[in-house]
């Protein structure tokens, strides 16, 4: 299987991921007074694909597992109802990390191709997950997947001011909608026309 471009940005990406995380959970009360009553228990986000990136083999090599993937990840709950990285489970062909922890949580991202995983995140489409483990935390998780979002112009606009935010808001929104309606024609040669 060819490397899926998130493997390698995977491990870097994870202690900024969890602030994130963090900082908007902690942005909605009620998702930390959701989490807090599950303090302790563990959150396994693993990844699935069945596109082949197109990415070089010989860099699928270099990792542990080779499989292309991004390592799992293993976040644990927090009695203040936040996020906390821990050392991943072993690796994704062990037959170990195929059980979820006990009253654990595995959520499974199963990764498109990358011009899909783009378009879809365009459109604030998400990829397909399947969440297994405990009951009472996945009605949590899917409720958080759902309802939670990142209001990135209200954190710009407490760094540089509302008339920037706004400004920089409609300028991501126009390149948004110039990106969903372009479409390429239909045997073009890339670099001019036939």
């Amino acid at each position: 299987m060819a490397l899926h471009p998130l493997s390698w940005i995977g491990q870097f990406a994870l202690p900024r991921l969890t602030l994130l995380i963090n900082h908007i959970v902690s942005s909605e009360p009620v998702a930390t007074a959701k989490l807090q009553a599950h303090a302790g228990r563990t959150i396994d986000i693993r990844w699935d694909s069945s596109a082949s990136a197109p990415l070089p083999g010989f860099l699928a090599r270099m990792l542990p597992d080779g499989n292309g993937l991004p390592s799992p990840w293993r976040f644990v709950i927090t009695p203040a109802g936040l996020f906390e990285a821990v050392d991943a489970p072993a690796s994704p062909t062990n037959l170990d990390t195929t059980v979820t922890p006990p009253n654990g949580l595995t959520i499974t991202v199963r990764l498109a191709d990358p011009l899909t995983m783009a378009r879809q995140a365009l459109k604030g489409e998400r990829p397909d997950v399947t969440i297994e483990g405990d009951a009472a935390l996945a009605e949590v998780a899917s409720w958080m997947m759902k309802n939670l979002r990142w209001d990135i112009q209200d954190d710009i606009a407490r760094w540089m001011g509302t008339a920037p935010a706004e400004l920089l808001r409609t300028v991501g929104e126009s390149i948004k909608q110039s990106l969903l309606r372009w479409r390429p024609q239909a045997g073009a040669r890339p670099g001019g026309p036939r």
